[in-house]
């Protein structure tokens, strides 16, 4: 089934108007949501996915992700904390160790994944 080119593109400007917050308000997530964006822009719409490459302030980072699927050293720490207060949210307003534990798991395997990835880009 193939997703829709205008499903791809609200998904993309969903993604980058909660980054745009994200970089506004502490707490929520800047670059997961445009690496997103990029990724649906891509398969959409050139001209999207052109714009946000060249953007003035999150350019550089989604050239470095598309190029050499780099995740900056504080978005990785951001990342991890975040993930680790939305299983003590989980937890606290469920009560549930079980959905709490398995929320863990999947966010180590996450985790594990982005942190595995390089921090900057190789020297040329």
């Amino acid at each position: 089934m193939k997703i829709s080119k205008y499903i791809l593109i609200a998904l993309g400007w969903v993604c980058v108007g909660l980054a745009f917050i994200g970089a506004i308000i502490p707490g929520i997530p800047t670059t997961i949501f445009l690496i997103i964006a990029l990724w649906a822009f891509a398969k959409s719409s050139k001209k999207f996915h052109t714009w946000l490459l060249n953007h003035r302030k999150f350019g550089p980072i989604l050239q470095n992700w598309e190029s050499y699927k780099v995740v900056p050293k504080n978005a990785k720490i951001i990342m991890v904390v975040l993930q680790i207060l939305a299983v003590i949210i989980l937890y606290w307003f469920t009560k549930s160790l079980l959905y709490a534990s398995m929320l863990a798991i999947l966010l180590i395997f996450v985790a594990r994944y982005v942190i595995s990835l390089p921090s900057s880009v190789p020297e040329k």
